[in-house]
């Protein structure tokens, strides 16, 4: 159990991976319904005022993993010409699973809520001191934080498998690719 949640690129089968991914990124979408919140890039959740539409949902999940994936793809083929596009795109899809539980914390705009009364109250101190108000957003951005090394460590790893990653150079490009292609994408989402 620890081998597979550790290293699922290397315990489980490529269409394992895919049909997990794809599930829960559909789920993920459908979540969106009932909450505050877009994901409008990989590493890029956006507060509203009402929930996104399914389309909307959909979009911003199949283009921010399609161009990371595409992206993170030529980049390991220039590393290893025999890398898999299903390689990739699973480590894509799968790495942003933990990205996708902050959801949960957003059903009917809980904590989207509680971030409008904190920032609301920033100029009054004592409502700053109210602890039912700020312990769920210290809580959420503790987690929040977790679950972004949880993604950083999953797409190294997925990469790492898929395109045998060694060089210090690479580890860097690697990293500088990833935060561009998240700035564009969250660029491409306002199109639309």
């Amino acid at each position: 159990m620890k081998n597979s949640l550790l290293q699922p690129f290397a315990y489980f089968q490529e269409k394992q991976l895919l049909l997990f991914g794809l599930v829960i990124g559909l789920l993920s979408c459908l979540l969106q319904l009932t909450t505050h919140t877009r994901i409008i890039s990989i590493l890029q959740l956006t507060d509203l005022d009402q929930s996104p539409t399914f389309l909307q949902a959909i979009a911003d999940y199949a283009i921010s993993s399609i161009v990371m994936a595409l992206a993170l793809f030529i980049f390991g083929r220039i590393i290893n010409p025999k890398t898999r596009w299903i390689d990739i795109f699973n480590t894509v899809i799968i790495a942003r699973i933990p990205l996708l539980l902050p959801l949960l914390f957003d059903i009917k705009g809980y904590i989207s809520d509680k971030q409008k009364v904190l920032i609301q109250s920033i100029s009054d101190p004592e409502a700053l001191s109210n602890q039912a108000e700020l312990t769920p957003i210290l809580f959420f951005g503790i987690l929040v934080l977790l679950l972004l090394v949880a993604f950083g460590y999953y797409l190294y790893q997925g990469f790492k498998t898929a395109t045998h990653l060694k060089k210090t150079g690479h580890i860097i490009i690697f990293i500088v690719l990833t935060f561009g292609i998240d700035l564009l994408t969250r660029l491409l989402t306002t199109l639309y």
